[in-house]
């Protein structure tokens, strides 16, 4: 028969085994814990700096030059009624959007007026009418500045003109040729440029501009986190 001091040993014995186990248990699961929470705060501190790409980008302006107003006139409206003449429309573009697809762009993104951003895009959508007497050709291009990380290397723009949709990229990194599906910038500091050979009195026209980062885009990588940049259209009367 064990005595009690045996049965006390054996007790004891038990006891620090099952501690020992326990404590291993408890730091592998601490270890695995800590590699989850590390992880989670990793995401999330990308989702984070990958969200604020547009963050205090200033504004998207489409501006036309001043004429003689009773012969050569443009004006700018966010409606098509045209119910409030501008030669300026600003539109806040302070937007947190991550990379996306341009397939997940709405089909219709150009039927709302005025500013419509999406969850990950930026749409503005506005009216040019001749106000004046004459017909006149115009010129629009879309500038692209204050570029940083290299942000335009995966932007996209798509401008509908009267529902006809294009949209510019830039060049490929290897110098080969435009992005699948785009038409490359006009240069470093214009998205494209074009014009309207015969623009007659009272007549409107439709844009929609729509600006994303493209996800498939091969450039779209890390360091273009914290990037930014700031575009402007401009209208102007050729003569």
């Amino acid at each position: 028969m064990r005595t009690i001091s045996e049965r006390n040993s054996e007790k004891r014995s038990r006891f620090l085994m099952r501690t020992a186990k326990e404590i291993r248990n408890y730091t592998v699961r601490k270890k695995i814990s800590v590699a989850l929470l590390s992880m989670l705060t990793l995401v999330t501190a990308l989702l984070y700096v990958v969200a604020t790409l547009y963050k205090q980008s200033g504004s998207f302006t489409v501006s036309i030059d001043k004429y003689d107003m009773t012969k050569y006139g443009l004006s700018l409206s966010e409606t098509r009624d045209m119910a409030q003449k501008t030669a300026t429309l600003n539109a806040k573009i302070d937007e947190e959007i991550t990379n996306i697809a341009g397939e997940w762009i709405p089909e219709d993104v150009d039927m709302i007026d005025g500013e419509h951003n999406g969850d990950d895009y930026i749409a503005y959508t506005f009216y040019l009418e001749n106000s004046g007497s004459v017909e006149v050709p115009v010129e629009y291009e879309i500038g692209i500045s204050n570029i940083t990380n290299g942000l335009d290397e995966a932007i996209r723009i798509r401008l509908y003109r009267d529902g006809e949709a294009t949209t510019y990229a830039k060049t490929k990194n290897d110098g080969s040729g435009p992005e699948e599906g785009t038409t490359e910038f006009y240069s470093d500091k214009l998205a494209m440029r074009d014009r309207i050979e015969n623009f007659n009195p009272g007549q409107t026209m439709k844009f929609t501009v729509v600006i994303w980062v493209e996800g498939n885009d091969p450039e779209c990588v890390d360091w273009l986190i914290g990037g930014k940049l700031r575009v402007d259209m401009n209208m102007s009367i050729i003569h």
